[in-house]
């Protein structure tokens, strides 16, 4: 109910931020949960985490990872994270700086984003993507998890590196609304390259 209520008031303070009408539901954040654990990256990273809906999911998952990391720039919800998950390391910041946390140079990282880039201020976008992929770009077997709620056949955001590519995971009907997971990995050799 906590969590109900600091979504809505979330989502009434910028509703541009917040991208749903309603929090992730389990089947979204099992979906990810299970992409996320196809990957070895022994860092992972959650950007736009709101008031924890799939930080939940990803809970089951704390152990195989040498760091788990949440950004979260929404001050409100940012307190409601710590308090809920006190043994994480959530910081207050804007997914713009995930480039700049300090990482092993090579280590791989898993990157689940719930940034509503859809919907996002296009300048504010173009800054999120070009941290995420500037964190990731040099990191052999790292990846992006993204979901997006437009259609199924709709990329989360277009201009991605060479090399890398879009595969869509799969859609959730049951969550509100239904959404798309979506895995930006690099190309493996002999593939052909589809953005």
């Amino acid at each position: 109910m906590r969590q109900r209520l600091a979504f809505a008031l979330g989502y009434l303070r910028n509703p541009r931020h917040v991208g749903a009408i309603a929090p992730a539901s389990r089947a979204l954040a099992q979906a990810i949960l299970d992409e996320v654990l196809r990957s070895d990256a022994r860092v992972l990273i959650e950007v736009g985490a709101g008031t924890g809906g799939i930080t939940n999911a990803l809970m089951l998952a704390k152990d195989r990872h040498d760091r788990f990391v949440v950004f979260e720039r929404d001050p409100g919800f940012a307190r409601l994270l710590n308090a809920r998950f006190p043994e994480l390391e959530v910081l207050n910041r804007c997914a713009s700086l995930v480039d700049q946390l300090p990482l092993d140079a090579l280590a791989p990282v898993t990157v689940v984003s719930s940034l509503p880039l859809l919907s996002m201020p296009k300048l504010e976008v173009q800054k999120c993507v070009t941290a995420m992929l500037s964190l990731l770009a040099h990191r052999p077997g790292s990846r992006l998890i993204q979901y997006t709620y437009a259609a199924p056949h709709l990329r989360p955001f277009a201009n991605i590196p060479y090399g890398w590519r879009w595969r869509r995971v799969t859609s959730i009907w049951a969550n509100l609304p239904p959404a798309t997971v979506w895995s930006l990995e690099q190309t493996p050799r002999g593939t052909s390259i589809v953005h």
